[in-house]
């Protein structure tokens, strides 16, 4: 997360130097100046000062990074037999946030709801984390059973309650779920997307609203006679029209319209509509799309999204 850069090469090269910090174990100090390299060589102009910027970049995705190994081994089958339970324990920073402080020594079930978006951390400069409970382990805590799950909705909106805009998932499960073959980087947009798909399905999103899927590429763009660049939209209603799909899931709405924007075919079938074909986790795949003309843009909007197989995809596209 680099919350202000404005292109993909920019974020790679940070991304690169914070890999570098945890296979490493380089310092803040040694971050400091690959930050002041990448800076240089990409021109960009940052908000707020050297020290503070450094920090939060250098400490928001080392403590995301080690959430998700931390998830990923608290979770595995035999550690979740003997520790059915975890703990979240507030960072005890000087200045806290009240919601983070009140959930502190709160015991839930492993698979609670409460985790899939409120796995620390929850925030920028956001410390705390969770420790595995055994049965025995709550019993000496003075617990009969799990705790009430705080109650995250509150603010009447898609936020939950006490977790910062764009820290709504839990980054070690969508890393897992997403994890094919290998671990792979699964983006904030990703986690997002998934986030909008998972309320739109809750009727929390009016007809119309719409969080980007995917972004044209030059090359498509040309096609499509759009601008390079232009966003692929997903709307709530849309969502909600594929109730009755097995891919309406939030974790694949999340991941496949993106790649296939990016990785797959596009093509046109005989009645002139558009579509990204290509696979993914070694599965075929096809994404609808439609262009909206409006008065001064083009828009583009993902409607449909499927499994195809060869054959489909010959006897619609000529291919």
């Amino acid at each position: 997360m680099v919350a202000g850069a404005n292109s993909k090469a920019l974020v790679d090269d940070f991304k690169g130097a914070i890999a570098k910090a945890l296979e490493q174990g380089t310092t803040l100090d040694d971050f400091r100046k690959d930050f002041d390299a990448i800076v240089k060589t990409h021109g960009w102009s940052y908000k707020g000062e050297r020290g503070w910027r450094t920090k939060t970049i250098f400490e928001t995705n080392l403590r995301t990074a080690y959430a998700a190994g931390r998830y990923a081994q608290m979770s595995e089958p035999d550690t979740l037999a003997s520790f059915p339970y975890w703990q979240y324990h507030h960072s005890g920073a000087v200045h806290p946030r009240q919601q983070h402080k009140a959930w502190d020594g709160r015991c839930l079930a492993a698979d609670d709801p409460f985790w899939k978006t409120a796995y620390p951390p929850n925030g920028f400069g956001c410390g705390c984390f969770v420790t595995p409970v055994s049965r025995p382990g709550l019993r000496r805590l003075g617990k009969a059973g799990p705790d009430r799950a705080p109650d995250l909705d509150q603010l009447g909106t898609d936020q939950p309650l006490g977790v910062d805009p764009s820290f709504a998932y839990n980054p070690g499960r969508a890393w897992l779920e997403q994890t094919a073959p290998g671990p792979k980087a699964v983006s904030a947009d990703e986690a997002n997307v998934a986030a909008f798909v998972s309320s739109a399905l809750r009727g929390k999103w009016p007809d119309g609203s719409w969080t980007p899927v995917g972004v044209a590429s030059k090359d498509v763009a040309v096609t499509l006679e759009v601008k390079a660049g232009t966003e692929i939209r997903l709307s709530a209603d849309t969502i909600r029209s594929h109730l009755k799909h097995t891919l309406a899931t939030p974790a694949a709405y999340g991941v496949i319209p993106r790649h296939l924007a990016s990785a797959g075919r596009l093509v046109k079938d005989q009645n002139g509509r558009w579509a990204f074909v290509g696979e993914y986790d070694g599965q075929l795949y096809q994404a609808a799309v439609k262009v909206v003309k409006k008065a001064d843009r083009e828009e583009i909007y993902l409607v449909s999204l499927r499994r195809a197989n060869a054959n489909e995809i010959k006897r619609r596209f000529g291919e």
